[in-house]
């Protein structure tokens, strides 16, 4: 009996020894996790050595990347790029931002014996997204070989559920084929959604709209121009879009038929002054209320040239955008004038879900009723007009924005309601006219066949 009580106290002393091991070693590599991550830690090798990299699911549980043989593998190549980034050259994006949990190692009993005697790695933080694969694909598809960007974002609770940027490339490639990506003209590398800035063009007029009807709100229908399809100001010609010459026109046309000499003429009503104040409002020369980083849209509140400020009028000059901020504005006038902040984290494996944060009420509600109107009045009837036969409620501003020695880029911004459900988008395509149009069509589409199955 003495005997078998020694045996056992000896087993359980090994067993102590081990789990002690266990728990140092588990200790051990969760404290690197802790620490500072950078491209330039130390420590951060080792728990790449020692932790598999959590992996990323879209809003419906489908895998955008796998661990091949210790090897981050993207399963849709590029397509998400600009959200989840890549890792072989430079770090960028989600992958990024978010190593910290992603190396975060998840275990329990088991798999810390199985560590021990087996080496084979834990486990990461699997991380899940706002965004919807198969509204990724369709914009995807939708580009082809066009360059430009889409945002969708459903406007009640802030979530991304789109963000794409063409042309990209596939981070799965060797190193020779990424030097041939380095040396393409067009910059593959360039988060256009986030880090492009355009010429709004014509989606400007929405804050125009805006002006016109705050500074006279009884009586902004009665005032009218007479487009003859050009207007001279400062010695220099503006015109309409083949020069058209839309006769005497009021608000609500204008914005239909986005009329140029209308909304330059608005600058006789509206300072430049109360414009730059508007422009703030909308979070222009700001940072924007988001998780995601995006460059501040630009207007100049001292432009000092004449013809310039006029440019303002219609969304040319020294006007500068990117594509997600145009989408949020879209967000915004869809939810009625409130903005919540847009998101593309659903939740964290083993965290509680992320909640929709509002930012504030942007513009009032009775305001932002009168700006989808206006918007609504584009596809029925104005330059939108080829989304007329889609059964929903939509409402968009198109854009064509003069890009200096090149072809002009092509806007669209706005939303679709079906039931209960909203989604908001921004699409542009470089230097092809009327392009975007197609992409919205199909974005719109999806959302619908989504919403109605």
């Amino acid at each position: 009996m003495e005997e078998r009580n020694k045996s056992i106290i000896k087993v359980m002393i090994i067993l102590g020894i081990l789990l002690g091991i266990c728990v140092l070693r588990t200790i051990y590599i969760s404290g690197f996790s802790k620490l500072g991550f950078n491209q330039y830690n130390k420590r951060l090798i080792l728990l790449e050595n020692r932790v598999l990299r959590g992996n990323f699911y879209d809003i419906n549980g489908t895998a955008l990347t796998e661990n091949i043989n210790d090897i981050r593998d993207y399963i849709f190549d590029g397509r998400y790029n600009t959200s989840v980034g890549y890792l072989e050259y430079g770090e960028y994006g989600l992958e990024k931002n978010y190593a910290k949990i992603l190396l975060s190692p998840t275990y329990n009993f088991w798999s810390i014996i199985t560590n021990l005697f087996t080496k084979e790695k834990f486990t990461g933080h699997d991380i899940h997204l706002t965004l919807d694969n198969n509204l990724q694909s369709v914009i995807e598809k939708s580009f082809k070989d066009k360059n430009g960007a889409a945002v969708v974002i459903e406007p009640k609770t802030g979530q991304i559920r789109a963000i794409y940027s063409s042309p990209n490339f596939n981070p799965n490639i060797g190193a020779t084929d990424f030097e041939e990506v380095l040396a393409q003209p067009n910059n593959p590398l360039l988060n256009r959604a986030t880090q492009g800035l355009y010429p709004p063009g014509s989606i400007f007029k929405i804050l125009l709209a805006y002006a016109i009807i705050d500074e006279f709100p009884e009586s902004y229908q009665n005032i009218t121009y007479d487009c003859t399809g050009e207007i001279n100001v400062d010695g220099n010609t503006i015109s309409c879009y083949n020069h058209n010459a839309h006769g005497t026109i009021n608000l609500n046309d204008a914005f239909k038929y986005s009329c140029n000499t209308y909304f330059v003429n608005l600058s006789q009503y509206i300072s430049y002054k109360k414009l730059a104040s508007i422009a703030k409002d909308f979070l222009f020369n700001t940072y924007l209320p988001t998780t995601t980083s995006v460059k501040v849209s630009q207007f100049d509140k001292k432009d000092d040239n004449t013809f310039s400020k006029y440019l303002a009028y219609i969304g040319q000059g020294k006007t500068l955008v990117t594509p997600f901020h145009m989408a949020m504005i879209a967000a915004m006038i869809a939810n009625n004038g409130v903005l919540m902040e847009p998101y593309m984290i659903d939740y964290i494996d083993g965290k509680e879900p992320n909640l929709p944060i509002l930012y504030d009420s942007i513009i009032e509600e009775d305001m932002a009723k009168k700006l989808q109107d206006l918007m609504i009045g584009v596809v029925n009837g104005g330059t939108g007009r080829a989304l007329s036969n889609i059964n929903a409620t939509i409402g968009i501003k198109t854009g064509t924005a003069e890009n200096e020695g090149e072809k002009a880029h092509s806007w669209v911004i706005g939303f679709a309601q079906d039931r209960e459900n909203t989604l908001a988008f921004s699409v542009i395509v470089e230097n092809e006219e009327g392009s975007s149009m197609d992409i919205t069509k199909n974005i719109i589409q999806n959302f619908l066949e989504n919403n109605r199955n």
